[in-house]
């Protein structure tokens, strides 16, 4: 893990709970990671992503995101965006009731509550960070109490499976493909200009187009410079170059998987057909 806060730090001392309220701006985590204890992020103000297994979700400002024991997830966010958070651990034998717990195991995912339910919930939560800062002698018990009061208010909220727009994003990621063909467009750089991950873009990617980034890119590729070949005088150079090939050779083979032919006799037949 690439960072403990404070609450994470109690609970490995052995608390059965403990919530702390953080402040941050540029904190991403590069890796998933599980604790083997609940976990509840209640965003405060501020956007972020959440990586949860293979999918991503979009959070906002009342958002709230579940995870329960050993469920993979790391959250991250755009450059200088401040965001706020109040994070609650919670050992699953806190939870009181039976029914409850059993609901909660499988009930990890992002929660947007109506306005009402919002404000019972952060009137909970800030309750219960008061409790924990005065640290008296029943604070423990009455802390407990809050939170069994807030997760039932939980588990009647239905949560969001995948909040992530899949098609939104892709047809995102698609435009810029097409706006940015003729530069050098690496997974990386689509992955850290959408703010997702180099595998669910690459998983969700395929699921859209029904190809890999590299074979869409190379056919968009391919079609421009089959149309430069056909509407202007353009050699094979100067149309790999203008296309995104920075290797003749490179531009040579895919032209070749792409249409069957070689881009110089693309280039005579396109020049035979001009003088029909």
């Amino acid at each position: 893990m690439e960072h403990m806060d404070n609450a994470q730090a109690r609970m490995m001392s052995g608390a059965p709970f403990a919530l702390e309220l953080l402040t941050d701006v540029n904190f991403n985590m590069s890796r998933s990671h599980y604790h083997t204890y609940f976990e509840l992020y209640f965003l405060d103000a501020g956007n972020r992503l959440h990586m949860m297994n293979d999918d991503v979700y979009e959070t906002r400002a009342g958002d709230f995101m579940l995870f329960a024991p050993y469920t993979m997830h790391h959250s991250f966010g755009k450059p200088d965006a401040h965001f706020s958070r109040a994070v609650i651990y919670f050992k699953p034998e806190v939870i009181q009731y039976d029914t409850l717990r059993s609901l909660l195991l499988k009930s990890s995912g992002l929660y947007r509550p109506a306005p009402q339910q919002l404000h019972e919930i952060r009137r909970f939560i800030y309750r219960m960070l008061d409790e924990q800062d005065k640290g008296e002698e029943l604070s423990n018990a009455y802390i407990q109490s809050l939170l069994n009061s807030m997760l039932i208010q939980v588990s009647r909220l239905r949560h969001i499976r995948e909040d992530h727009h899949d098609e939104s994003r892709m047809e995102k990621v698609i435009q810029y493909i097409h706006e940015n063909f003729e530069h050098e467009i690496t997974l990386k750089e689509l992955s850290d200009h959408f703010y997702i991950s180099e595998y669910y873009l690459c998983r969700e990617f395929k699921k859209h187009t029904n190809r890999t980034i590299i074979q869409y890119i190379q056919n968009i590729r391919i079609m421009h410079a089959q149309r430069l070949f056909i509407e202007t005088g353009l050699n094979v150079t100067n149309v790999a170059s203008q296309t995104g090939f920075n290797s003749l050779t490179h531009f040579n083979r895919v032209f070749r998987e792409v249409t069957g032919m070689t881009p110089s006799a693309f280039r005579r037949q396109a020049i035979a057909d001009s003088q029909k």
